[in-house]
């Protein structure tokens, strides 16, 4: 929003040197051009969560959030691509009654209810308070959810689309916080590449890489100071992006294929790797009952809460992987420890 000040400012300045009618507010002239400013930028945003998403569901929701967005044209080609029959000389979606209400589209994503806790801490930190965080969506939840979606510029049902859900659960990238008093209001590039959740064996992964072509990290400990921050504004400036420092999640697979790679860093999904992730956390005892415990209450069965993992608490700690979209390993991450305690009321 920073970087649309200056155009607002300018805007308002010609407007104050031309005549304005009695009946025109000059504070909606303003923000209707701040608005006219932002919605490009939210267009692009809302397809590349539906891009990141490739399903039929989340271009859908893309077309009918902006049906005359730049990327319509995009949109429809994914959805021939993945089998979906479109006319593109057609409105789409068809305008023929048959679109689900905002509440069966929300009850068909079949959000678990760790899932639903998640995003409503998500929204409670982005400043749209739910009054509750136990995955149950009574009316302070839903007007948060009306209130964000608003200040997203999408349409305010109360209810989420599969788009809106993967962005709020981080799984997408950016996700749009509500104005402040200074005129910000976009996520900053550090809340952008901390919603990645990357673990510690991802970012060594990712400074080997930038290292591998041409841009020096310094140690590949997976601690980014400034030397791997100053490689990656290097390497943004040199592939023609804003020179940020922090990357987003179509940059950490642009890397990747640049290295020789495919998908990104690879996740832990070799069973001698995560145990030895899981082992350099040194968890007590008490530490691991207290995570069966937690476990157990997000719906997750662990007959002992000894504080030894054993085949059970494996089985759950997957199945809860499994859930959150993550590589299943049966091992836990130090960012797996943080997400269930927070999952759980910290």
């Amino acid at each position: 929003m920073r970087k649309l000040t200056l155009p607002v400012m300018m805007a308002a300045s010609l407007i104050l040197a031309a005549p304005v009618r009695a009946d025109t507010s000059l504070g909606d002239m303003v923000n209707s051009l701040a608005q006219t400013l932002l919605t490009p930028e939210l267009d692009k945003r809302a397809y590349i969560a539906a891009q990141n998403a490739n399903t039929p569901r989340a271009y859908r929701d893309y077309l009918l959030q902006y049906p005359k967005g730049i990327y319509r044209g995009n949109a429809m080609s994914a959805l021939a691509a993945l089998g979906e029959g479109v006319d593109p000389s057609q409105p789409y979606p068809p305008q023929d009654g048959n679109i689900q209400p905002p509440a069966q589209q929300e009850a068909a994503l079949g959000l678990r209810l760790s899932e639903k806790i998640a995003i409503q801490r998500r929204l409670k930190s982005l400043g749209y308070p739910t009054h509750g965080t136990d995955g149950i969506y009574g009316p302070n939840t839903r007007r948060a959810i009306s209130n964000w979606q608003s200040a997203n510029r999408q349409p305010v049902t109360a209810y989420l689309t599969e788009t809106q859900a993967r962005l709020l659960l981080g799984k997408t990238g950016p996700v749009v916080t509500p104005p402040r008093d200074d005129g910000g209001g976009l996520v900053s590039s550090a809340q952008v590449e901390a919603a990645l959740g990357l673990t510690r064996s991802q970012r060594i992964e990712i400074q080997r890489q930038l290292t591998a072509i041409g841009y020096n990290t310094g140690i590949a400990d997976g601690l980014w100071g400034s030397n791997t921050r100053t490689a990656i504004a290097r390497w943004q400036t040199r592939n023609s992006q804003t020179a940020t420092g922090y990357v987003t999640g179509p940059q950490v697979r642009l890397i990747a294929r640049q290295a020789g790679q495919t998908g990104g860093p690879p996740p832990l999904d070799a069973a001698g790797n995560a145990a030895l992730e899981e082992s350099l956390l040194n968890l007590m005892p008490d530490e691991k009952a207290d995570l069966q415990q937690r476990l157990t209450r997000l719906g997750y069965t662990i007959y002992s809460t000894n504080g030894v993992f054993g085949r059970t608490s494996r089985t759950a700690i997957g199945n809860w992987q499994s859930d959150e979209g993550l590589a299943v390993t049966g091992y836990l991450t130090a960012d797996q420890v943080r997400t269930i305690r927070v999952e759980t009321g910290g």
